[in-house]
């Protein structure tokens, strides 16, 4: 195989994958999830008969705590999973001859550090997107227009980035053993809370569990002085050794969102609908530059409101 049977077979591969890929899928999940959320007594009505907690008699404590917070952990997932998507694509996309060999195997590991070191400058932007950065535009309105949407996808990347720090350790405790407040604080809601819960007059923030020595997670991360610390399950025969059980990392302690207590599920929303709008600019991009050469050059950007599937589409 000629290196230039190689490209043209891989081309004809990556276009395949692309054009068989789903850039709004995530985004219909946070969006389906927050209908779940807004129906959930209704919705789940039969199922928590199924699965609800021993102590809830109806099912409807288990609905506004268990099942909310699930839903909520689920959606900080799938934005997690999103930005790790578009991050993927990046990577795989700076060897197009082994496009496809490295988006449908590749190390997660490895994506997570691509997220945390791409670089924030139009340089990296342009080589990540694949769209040129030197153009020469002599019309002043569409240079204007140009360099906004570089700064606009520059902004984007920098409010994905943000994010995932902020909630990839939310990610993996969900991922991993469940180490999250799904009932966070213990206690069962009475027909008071539940009736309040129903109008709405609860604002919920999702909390993770930690168990590493405040040292160790002020440097990872996963305490923040200004929220302070709580721990749950501060028994009796937990009290007398929170030192010993603090410093060999065998305790409970609450991890609350970074903007904390103003989480909305708003924020999952916005960055899915982000991530989407990156994705879309990538895949156009990506697409055209490896096209035959006999085709027109031309890339996009995103445009103002990255909530509609809009873009601008630059010809050159």
């Amino acid at each position: 195989m000629t290196p230039e049977q190689r490209t043209k077979a891989s081309t004809d591969l990556t276009l395949t994958y692309l054009g068989n890929y789903f850039p709004s899928w995530r985004l219909t999940k946070v969006l389906a999830n927050k209908k779940l959320l807004n129906e959930r007594y209704s919705f789940y009505k039969d199922i928590s008969k199924i699965v609800r907690q021993l102590d809830d008699i109806e099912g409807e404590a288990t609905i506004a705590q268990e099942i909310q917070n699930g839903i909520i952990f689920d959606s900080i997932a799938e934005c997690i999973q999103y930005i790790e998507d578009l991050f993927a694509l990046i990577k795989a996309s700076r060897n197009p001859d082994y496009f496809i060999k490295n988006i449908v195997t590749y190390n997660a590991g490895t994506v997570t550090n691509t997220v945390k070191s791409f670089k924030l400058d139009r340089g990296s932007i342009s080589r990540a997107f694949h769209f040129p950065i030197d153009l020469k535009i002599v019309n002043l309105k569409d240079k204007e227009l140009y360099n906004k949407g570089v700064d606009d996808l520059i902004q984007l990347i920098i409010d994905l980035k943000e994010f995932y720090y902020d909630f990839l350790f939310f990610y993996t405790q969900y991922k991993h053993g469940l180490a999250v407040g799904m009932r966070p604080h213990g206690n069962l809601y009475n027909k008071d809370q539940i009736e309040k819960d129903k109008n709405g007059e609860f604002e919920f923030s999702p909390v993770v569990y930690d168990n590493m020595n405040l040292k160790a997670a002020s440097k990872k991360g996963t305490f923040n002085i200004k929220v302070g610390v709580m721990m749950p399950g501060f028994t009796e025969n937990v009290r007398p050794f929170i030192g010993h059980l603090e410093k060999s990392n065998n305790f409970l302690r609450i991890v609350y969102p970074p903007n904390y207590p103003n989480f909305t599920y708003k924020l999952l929303i916005d960055t899915a609908y982000k991530t989407r709008t990156c994705l879309n600019v990538f895949i156009a991009n990506f697409s055209h530059a490896i096209m035959p050469k006999n085709e027109s050059n031309k890339f996009q950007l995103p445009c103002d409101d990255f909530t509609k599937n809009e873009y601008i589409v630059c010809n050159y």
